[in-house]
């Protein structure tokens, strides 16, 4: 049974290589063995190349979807707006924060007078206004406090789109090099290292014919 088991895997083996294998010119096999392993490289550029340029096709469609909503349309821009954006919210948020913080203690102040008044003067229009004004800011400045914590949960999500591009652009660009090393060409391989953004993407899968 042992005797049968290299005829089996001999059997099992591409021609190519079984002809290889059976070879005794030493120089012809590691020329064919070198081409058959650069078959394999081409194979595997070919692959990556359409995998990259179906990458670059989808971050580029992603740009276009977000310049739809108003974001540039190059997804470097487009993840910088969105930083900008974040970063604005922000701010607005804290401003807004603080101005709540600042003015709810004014207006249970007023309410508390108001209410003196009232006590004192029970048909005291002014004082009636001044109770309301003061119990409709302290609803709103609660519902302001509210309303930043929803700000702060979509600050988030933003957050998290951004890093999300960022790390699709980067994997992209990674693929790209990868691609290019295994082109075979001394040239491309100098051009793959310039390789820093989509434009410079999209011009060298277009010259590595993809």
């Amino acid at each position: 049974m042992n005797a049968k088991q290299p005829m089996a895997m001999d059997a099992a083996l591409p021609p190519q290589l079984r002809e290889l294998l059976n070879s005794p010119d030493g120089a012809a096999f590691e020329k064919a063995l070198d081409e058959m392993v650069r078959q394999r490289e081409l194979s595997l550029f070919r692959a990556l190349g359409k995998l990259a340029r179906d990458l670059h096709d989808a971050v580029r469609r992603l740009g276009g979807d977000l310049a739809e909503e108003g974001v540039p349309g190059i997804v470097a821009d487009a993840r910088q707006h969105l930083q900008e954006v974040l970063e604005m919210s922000a701010s607005a948020a804290n401003r807004s924060l603080d101005l709540a913080e600042r003015l709810r203690p004014q207006a249970a102040l007023l309410a508390e007078r108001a209410a003196d008044a009232l006590k004192a003067a029970p048909g005291d229009a002014l004082a009636g206004e001044a109770a309301t004004f003061a119990e409709n800011c302290r609803t709103s400045f609660a519902n302001m406090v509210v309303a930043q914590s929803w700000q702060d949960l979509s600050g988030q999500r933003i957050k998290k789109v951004a890093t999300f591009i960022g790390s699709v652009e980067t994997s992209l660009l990674e693929l790209v090099r990868l691609t290019g090393a295994l082109a075979g060409d001394e040239t491309a391989k100098a051009e793959v290292e310039k390789v820093t953004s989509q434009e410079d993407a999209d011009r060298l899968l277009s010259e590595f014919g993809f």
